[in-house]
Formats: C-alpha cells, sequence, structure tokens
C-alpha cells in the first residue's frame, strides 16, 4: 500500500492484523506488536479517507499496546512514540487542546525509553519539537518555544549532513526561529531563520513536496525584514519566493490560499514606495484574496480571514469600492460561522478561534444597511455571527442537538465533516518517508479534503430534506424574529468606521434609523478607558443619550412623553457598543440627572434574540428557594464590610419558602448546591478576566480541620464551571459583585461570554450584574430595594425601581449607580 497507494491493500492489511491480533492470546508477548501495527494501518486509512473513527480506532489500539508491553520493554519507546503520533493527528483535526498535551507526555516519555544513540531518536526530537511549536501557538507559552528549538536543534546534531531527513529538521528549525523572532523582535532569530530555511530549500529536490513550503516559509520572513530594515531586496526576494511558492502549489491545495494572501500583503508592500501604482495594487491584492476565497477546502478560519480582509478593502479604498462584493463575501463568510466551532472543543479553544475575527459581524451589519439591503437582512447576520459559542451552550442552535435525536447517522456524518473542514491541512513532513510517497501522501490529503467539502454540501442538502429541518443552520425566520419582540422592542446598537445604526425590532416590523452622531472613534477612545471618574462617564452617558438613546426612543414613540406603563426594550449592543452602559445613558443639568434611559423604559439586555426567545421558553417555578453566597472576607482581597449586612437584610425581608446563608463556601460545595434553588445571590468580589472563560467570583476553600483560618486559600468559580451547569428550575441570578457583566477582551466582545451570561447559560431566567467595579455600599443598597420591590412587582420593574433610587441617591456619581445591569427574559 506504501508503494501504490492501493487502498484494498490497505483494508486487506487492516484485516489481518485484526485477525492475528483476535488469535493471540492476551498473555503472548507478540500481542502489542500486532496491536501497534493496527493502530498505524488505521491510522494510514484515517490519512486517506478523513474518517474520525479510524483514528480513534488507531489510538485505542495504540494505547492497548503500551498496556501490553512491560515498561522495561524495549518495544516501549517505538509504541509510546506511535501513540504521541495517532494523538497528534487527532489534535490537528479537532483542534482539542487535551490531545496536544497526551501527543507531548507520549513523545516525551518516548525520548527517554529510546536510546540517545539509537537511529530514530534524531526523528522524535523533531517530532517533539513540533509538538512544543503547536503548543506555543496555541497558548503562547515562550517556555514551549524554547523547548521547541532545544529539540529541533538537538535533532539536526543528530543527524548527517547528508542525510535526506536534514532538509525537513533545517526547515522545522527555521519556523521555529521565526516565530521566536516574532515573539522577542531579536534580530539574529531572524536572521538565522533566513539561513536555516534557505539551507533546507538547497537540501530539497525541486520536485520534492515541501519545496512549496519552504519557499513560503522564506517568502514570509524576508517580508518581515524588508518591514524592519526598509531593504528593497529583502521585498524583492519575498515576492519572488512567494510567488514560486504559489507556481509550486497545486491550485486545489488548501494551503494556497494563505500563499496567496501573502503574495498580496507583499505586493502591496513594493507599491506603496511608488504612490502612483497605489490603485494597481489594491486591485491586485483583491483580485488575490478572491481566488483566495475561491480555495473552497481551505480551512473554515482561512476563508473567514479572507473575506474579512477582502471586504474591508472593499469598503475602505474609493479606488476599488465594491460594497456589493463586500456584502456578499461577509454574507457569505458568517454563514460558515456556526460550522467553525466544535462542540468538542474546550471553551478556550472555541474562544481562541472566534477572537481572530473581532469586527467582523459589525462590518457586515453595516455593508448590509449601506448596501440598501432591508434591516432584517443585517438582523439576521448578526444573529448567526454573534455568540457563537453560548449558542451552542445554550443549545439555541438546537437544530443540530435535534439532528442528533432524530437522524443520529446523518449528525455524526455532519459532525465528522465539520470537524475535518474547520481543521488545517495536516503538516506532511514525516521523515521517514520517500519522496513519492510524501507525494503520494500530499495528492491523497488534497483530494480527501476536496471530497470532503462535496461531501458536506450533499450532507447538509440531506438534512435540509427532512421534515422540521428545512432551514438547518440557517438564519431565523422573520415570523421568529418578530414574534420574540412580544414583551418589548429589540434594539441592535451597530457602530462600525462605515456608519452607526440601530436597527429595532416590534411585533410588526424590522426597521433602522441612521445614528450619525456615533462615531466609531469616540467610542474606541472611550472603551479603552481603564479607568473612569465620574466626570469622564457624565460624558461617556450624555454622548450615549445623544447618540444613540434619543433618537430610539423619538423613533418608537416614547419619548418626549412618558408612555405609562413604561415599555420594555432589550439592548443587543454589537463589537464594541457590548462594552458601554446603554442602560444609563443620560443628560445632566447642573450636576443632576435631567433625562435617563431609566426614565422612559425598562432596560434590560440580550446577546441575541434567540437567546432572549430561550429565555422565555423556560418554565420557571413559583415557590422560591433562595441561596445566598456571602464573602464578608476573602483570602488576599479587601474585606467587604456590607456583605453580612447584605445577607442578613435579604433574608429577613423576603417572603421566599426558603432561604439559606452559605458563609464562605468552596465552588465545588457551591456547585453542588445551586440545583436545589431557583434564586441565587452572590455577595463576593467578581473578577473579569482577559480570557473569558477564566473570569469568575471569589470564593474561598474548605478548611482542613485544626487549619487556622488565617491559611485559607482563595478559590473561584469560574465561567466555565458555572456554564457546564443545567439548571431548569432557575429563576434569578443576582451577582452583587464587581465587573460580573464586563468582557476585559475586546477581541471576543461579541461572543458575550462573562460571568452574568455564564449564569444566564446555565438556566438563570434573569441575572441581575455589573459593568465594572462596584462600591461595597451601593452593592448593598441596590440589592435591598431589588428584592424589596420584588415581592410587587416583576424581575425589570424590581430592577429598574431599585438602580432610580440609587440613582437618586448620587445622581452626579454615574460611577456609583450606573453599574448595575439585568439580562435576560
Amino acid at each position: 500500500y506504501e508503494r501504490t497507494g492501493n487502498l484494498q491493500d490497505l483494508e486487506t492489511a487492516i484485516a489481518r492484523s485484526e485477525a492475528a491480533v483476535e488469535g493471540t492470546p492476551e498473555d503472548h508477548p507478540d500481542r502489542a506488536k500486532w496491536l501497534n501495527n493496527l493502530g498505524s494501518y488505521f491510522n494510514h486509512r484515517y490519512q486517506r479517507t478523513g474518517n474520525l473513527q479510524d483514528l480513534e480506532v488507531a489510538i485505542a489500539r495504540a494505547d492497548a499496546a503500551i498496556e501490553a508491553t512491560p515498561e522495561d520493554h524495549p518495544n516501549q519507546g517505538t509504541l509510546l512514540c506511535n501513540l504521541g503520533s495517532h494523538l497528534s493527528c487527532r489534535y490537528q483535526r479537532t483542534g482539542n487542546l487535551q490531545d496536544l498535551e497526551a501527543a507531548i507526555a507520549q513523545s516525551e516519555a518516548a525520548a527517554k525509553a529510546i536510546p540517545e544513540d539509537h537511529p530514530s531518536q534524531a526523528i522524535l526530537l523533531n517530532n517533539l519539537g513540533n509538538l512544543f511549536n503547536c503548543r506555543y501557538q496555541r497558548t503562547g507559552n515562550l517556555q514551549d518555544l524554547e523547548a521547541a528549538i532545544v529539540r529541533v536543534e538537538a535533532s539536526i546534531k543528530a543527524t548527517p549532513e547528508d542525510h535526506p531527513n536534514q532538509a525537513g529538521i533545517l526547515g522545522n528549525l527555521g519556523s521555529s526561529l521565526y516565530r521566536r523572532y516574532e515573539r522577542t523582535r531579536n534580530l539574529q532569530d531572524l536572521e538565522a531563520a533566513i539561513a536555516r530555511s534557505e539551507a533546507a530549500l538547497q537540501a530539497t529536490p525541486e520536485d520534492h513536496p515541501n519545496q512549496a513550503r519552504w519557499l513560503s516559509n522564506l517568502g514570509s520572513h524576508f517580508s518581515c525584514r524588508y518591514e524592519l530594515t526598509g531593504n528593497l531586496q529583502d521585498l524583492e526576494t519575498a515576492i519572488a519566493r512567494s510567488e514560486a511558492a504559489i507556481q509550486a502549489t497545486p491550485e486545489d491545495h488548501p494551503n494556497r490560499a494563505v500563499r496567496l494572501i501573502n503574495l498580496g500583503s507583499d505586493l502591496r508592500s513594493r507599491h506603496k514606495l511608488t504612490g502612483n501604482l497605489e490603485d494597481l495594487v489594491l486591485e491586485a491584492t483583491v483580485d488575490l484574496l478572491l481566488t483566495a476565497w475561491s480555495v473552497i477546502a481551505a480551512p473554515i478560519l482561512i476563508r473567514l480571514h479572507i473575506a474579512y480582509g477582502a471586504a474591508n478593502i472593499l469598503a475602505k479604498f474609493p479606488s476599488v469600492k465594491d460594497l456589493p462584493r463586500a456584502y456578499s463575501l461577509l454574507r457569505n463568510s458568517i454563514h460558515l460561522l456556526p460550522l467553525l466551532t466544535s462542540r468538542s472543543l474546550q471553551r478556550e479553544d472555541q474562544q481562541y478561534m472566534l477572537g481572530q475575527l473581532n469586527g467582523l459581524v459589525s462590518l457586515a451589519v453595516s455593508i448590509s444597511l449601506e448596501v440598501g439591503e432591508l434591516p432584517l437582512e443585517a438582523l439576521r447576520l448578526q444573529e448567526l455571527g454573534r455568540s457563537v459559542t453560548n449558542g451552542q451552550l445554550l443549545d439555541y442552535r438546537s437544530d443540530i442537538s435535534d439532528l442528533r435525536k432524530h437522524y443520529p447517522v446523518l449528525a455524526a456524518e455532519f459532525d465528522s465533516l465539520r470537524q475535518e473542514l474547520d481543521s488545517p491541512l495536516p503538516v506532511l513532513d514525516s521523515l521517514d518517508m520517500s519522496i513519492n510517497q510524501l507525494q503520494f501522501a500530499q495528492e491523497s490529503t488534497i483530494r480527501r479534503r476536496n471530497r470532503a467539502v462535496k461531501d458536506f454540501e450533499n450532507i447538509i442538502l440531506q438534512i435540509r430534506q427532512k421534515p422540521e429541518f428545512q432551514n438547518f443552520l440557517l438564519a431565523q425566520s422573520e415570523v421568529e424574529l418578530l414574534s420574540a419582540a412580544q414583551g418589548g422592542t429589540i434594539v441592535l446598537l451597530n457602530v462600525s468606521a462605515l456608519r452607526s445604526d440601530a436597527i429595532l425590532v416590534t411585533t410588526t416590523k424590522v426597521t433602522s434609523i441612521p445614528l450619525p452622531k456615533l462615531s466609531h472613534t469616540l467610542l474606541h477612545e472611550y472603551v479603552d478607558i481603564k479607568v473612569y471618574d465620574n466626570k469622564l462617564m457624565r460624558e461617556l452617558l450624555e454622548w450615549l443619550w445623544k447618540g444613540a438613546v434619543l433618537p430610539v426612543l423619538q423613533e418608537l414613540e416614547f419619548y418626549p412623553k412618558i408612555v405609562d406603563p413604561l415599555p420594555r426594550i432589550w439592548w443587543i449592543g454589537v463589537g464594541l457598543m457590548a462594552k458601554v452602559p446603554i442602560h444609563a445613558a443620560a443628560k445632566f443639568k447642573k450636576g443632576k440627572v435631567h433625562m435617563t434611559t431609566l426614565q422612559y423604559c425598562l432596560s434590560s439586555y440580550t446577546s441575541t434574540i434567540r437567546a432572549l426567545r430561550y429565555s422565555r421558553a423556560r418554565q420557571c417555578q413559583h415557590n422560591d428557594a433562595m441561596l445566598i453566597v456571602a464573602m464578608p472576607t476573602t483570602p488576599g482581597e479587601q474585606p467587604l464590610s456590607e456583605v453580612t449586612k447584605e445577607a442578613k437584610g435579604i433574608k429577613y425581608s423576603t417572603n421566599f419558602s426558603k432561604v439559606e446563608i452559605m458563609e464562605w463556601p468552596s465552588a465545588e460545595r457551591v456547585l453542588k448546591v445551586l440545583p436545589e434553588y431557583t434564586i441565587a445571590h452572590f455577595a463576593c468580589h467578581g473578577v473579569s478576566s482577559i480570557n473569558p472563560a477564566d473570569s469568575h467570583l471569589l470564593l474561598r476553600k474548605e478548611l482542613v480541620a485544626g487549619v487556622d483560618e488565617e491559611l485559607a486559600e482563595v478559590d473561584k468559580l469560574r465561567v466555565k464551571d458555572i456554564t457546564a451547569l443545567k439548571l431548569p428550575a432557575a429563576r434569578i441570578a443576582y451577582l452583587s459583585a464587581c465587573s460580573t457583566a464586563q468582557s476585559a477582551s475586546s477581541e471576543l466582545v461579541d461572543e458575550v461570554t462573562h460571568i452574568v451570561s455564564a449564569f444566564h447559560i446555565a438556566g438563570f431566567t434573569h441575572v441581575i450584574g455589573t459593568l465594572w467595579m462596584s462600591e461595597d455600599q451601593a452593592c448593598q443598597k441596590m440589592a435591598l430595594d431589588f428584592y424589596g420591590e420584588l415581592k410587587e412587582n416583576d424581575v425589570a420593574a424590581s430592577y429598574r425601581t431599585a438602580i432610580m433610587k440609587l440613582m437618586l441617591q448620587k445622581p452626579s456619581q454615574p460611577v456609583y449607580w450606573a453599574p448595575f445591569i439585568h439580562f435576560g427574559a
């Protein structure tokens, strides 16, 4: 099979090997060898067909081979190495960081088990270096990159200069050194990267499949050196290498898309020097990007980047301005977003992917309106493109879960193909392959990826032919969107460099109004401020009032006359608008609030309309049981002097069927008891992390018997742990803590991932939280007033009354009263 590529030979090899395993007693010394071989054959079939199940079997057989082999057996190193290779393949396919960690662990164990002078050591060290490189690219930990360089340099030393493997190892070292240059900006690393990559190119035959890879790497290296030194010769060399890389890359190769992007960037850099050719180079850049977009077998993330980059140019530069084409690109790319992440990935993995597309949805909404599309279409784009990870966790993308329930075979095939298309093309640099084998493997991989694209299109067509699945993975219908406005108006606010708008959703129509006073530049300035003072906050609230809220209220006829009863508005801030206090927008007069959003409506927030519909569909229990989590003191943090008073005040002012105060609990204990309660109140410290999945409430680890309280350790109730809960009876989560609704990461703002949204995902229909650090006294007063009002009013009205009372206490100090928000139904 390795010689001819005849798949039937591989099938026969698998069948014979399975028969050998079945016919060999479990305690026979040869059983481990047959299991190891069988695992390798299943991996070969996976590489050929893309069937993830074959890879799962390969891993299982390799595991079994290791289990059947004594730790001191001479073959143990080889078995560990093979298992590491299989796990690495699964990481490349699914992006699951745990697989990468396991691959590194197995490969390191293999390196220790194999003698230093063994011929396999050089290959193993090189592979281990590649694994550390992968982990560096995911985590940014410089130690991983240093470890990668050390391993690959050791591999070079262990490999004779005239050995065929030298080229591959030198190329890998060049890539690692370049990444270290990108991190440290040490010019010596860049020079060394160029030298190693050129040596790899010289040692590689012209017809070798790796030629295109080394040429592409060199193009990037020389381009980088040009940016640093301004030496035109470096730029010319970069262009020559990139052009040669594209010529050496088959037209249907998924990596051709990235290489076209790189060439477009270099050409634009060259023509910037002449000025008068700017129009020509913009046209050339757009042409290259559009050609790259047409490589449908490229990874989904790459295609999304291409569409976003091309649309930006087509919208920004007058000489090539083509908004209809930009809209088409963005519309088609946003329909790929639901396919970008897989439920099998950890939340950090999903965020890593989505964070690279910051601003895509906002631009799409703006261009959609600019080209004259109906506001309904712009609304549907934002619904598809925002809060992707939350949508999966909440099962608002219930079409996938319903598919698994009704058509499990179709669902399994859909999931497998989606994972394959969402993964980068495997790097084919096995050092034990001949040129012919490597060429065959590359061609096979490209054929498989292109076949997967067609199979995926066919599977979606099959699914949409099934009853109740006609709109599978499509945007919500107009009827569904309008029905969400039955309880009040939904207002989407979008600000981009192109234009600013509000999209208004009522029960009868979707309309839009321009917001010319909302400046994209000013919005960036406001959200970049780290600490607000009251003067600056008043300035921001006045800007929001004049530019956003007042025009909306006027359009809805909620202003100037106050409507009785007060209407509901659910605000959806797209992009950076998700970070500002729309509910507290106000006009100030002589230091007092003259007009504010709170006077004219009941304000709430939601991430998407689909999330709002999900909240309303939940059946809440009316026999409320309440848990109060109180942290008067927290290890390493300032004491919260009002927490005890707040907890007791709430307990004795409510008429719930059960109220329990839990002081200084651990995160584990809270997670365990939360399902018993419909209302959860947290009075503690909150932390908003740049990694949203790691944002948390600060609790305290359980004290070991006899240990002094002064030695207590802080515990964290994290977003990723909260979202794992399923609480069908949950009603209200009140988070009397700092920054629980804050999105610290601007790159992930459209994911709407924070502590408040985590409790919403867990099942709480209503969540009260804060946009920034709140004062202890304000938290206590707000909470007591809220629960006092809750006896007679619903949640939204109780929230409004409580925050209005807080505002009247210190009207000129919005930092004090404005952070509190209501999120949900």
